[in-house]
């Protein structure tokens, strides 16, 4: 009470003394102006199930015309923006938001919310931490028989070639499915190869080991 006191008997006693449009005048209003009152309940990101990273939190009360800036990064030290968002209440309630980031940076990554409101920020959370590993396009399954192995896709393949260190096609024989290939290539040197597919219309490559134990996938 004292403070808002001692702060109200100073802007009159400046009033009196400060002509309009003074400069010291306007600094003591601009700074007496009040924070719209904002509440952070939480902010969590975690890996998605399929791809992307989840992004949650939620409010108590947020002022009208709140937008939110969702930011990532690799060493705490740069930061980009991931996206921006319009908030949907105004005053005191709980209000709750989900976004999934598709480009995540992989491996070990941070993330950050900050609230903005007449272009102020109010209020920026911790650091989040989240490990991200996305989901190969393509897996490579061995046969026990030489030159014989299978890919399997996250969607539908319409296409699969094997190329040499030395960028030279295969021969060998497909036998497709309807999200894998049977591959049927003997004679192959012991190397590495790469396996080339089309998986959902996106052209992918993945390299395999060749030795007299089988086909492996990298």
């Amino acid at each position: 009470m004292r403070n808002h006191l001692s702060i109200a008997a100073a802007c009159c006693w400046l009033s009196l003394l400060a002509q309009p449009g003074d400069v010291a005048w306007a600094g003591i209003a601009a700074s007496s102006a009040e924070v719209p009152a904002y509440e952070l309940i939480s902010f969590v990101a975690s890996p998605g199930k399929s791809e992307g990273v989840q992004l949650q939190w939620s409010t108590g009360m947020e002022p009208a015309g709140t937008q939110f800036l969702v930011e990532r990064s690799a060493d705490r030290m740069n930061w980009r923006p991931a996206f921006r968002y319009d908030g949907e209440g105004a005053g005191e309630g709980y209000a709750a938001y989900a976004f999934v980031d598709l480009e995540p940076v992989p491996g070990i990554s941070y993330y950050r919310l900050s609230a903005w409101a007449d272009g102020r920020m109010l209020e920026v959370s911790d650091d989040f931490a989240v490990e991200y590993h996305p989901e190969p396009v393509i897996r490579i399954y061995g046969d026990q028989a030489p030159g014989r192995f299978t890919v399997e896709g996250t969607g539908a393949i319409t296409q699969v070639q094997l190329l040499n260190n030395r960028g030279q096609f295969m021969p060998m024989e497909l036998n497709f499915g309807e999200a894998s290939v049977w591959v049927r290539s003997e004679g192959l040197e012991p190397g590495t190869y790469y396996v080339q597919a089309v998986v959902n219309g996106m052209p992918v490559m993945q390299p395999v080991t060749v030795s007299a134990g089988g086909v492996f996938g990298s």
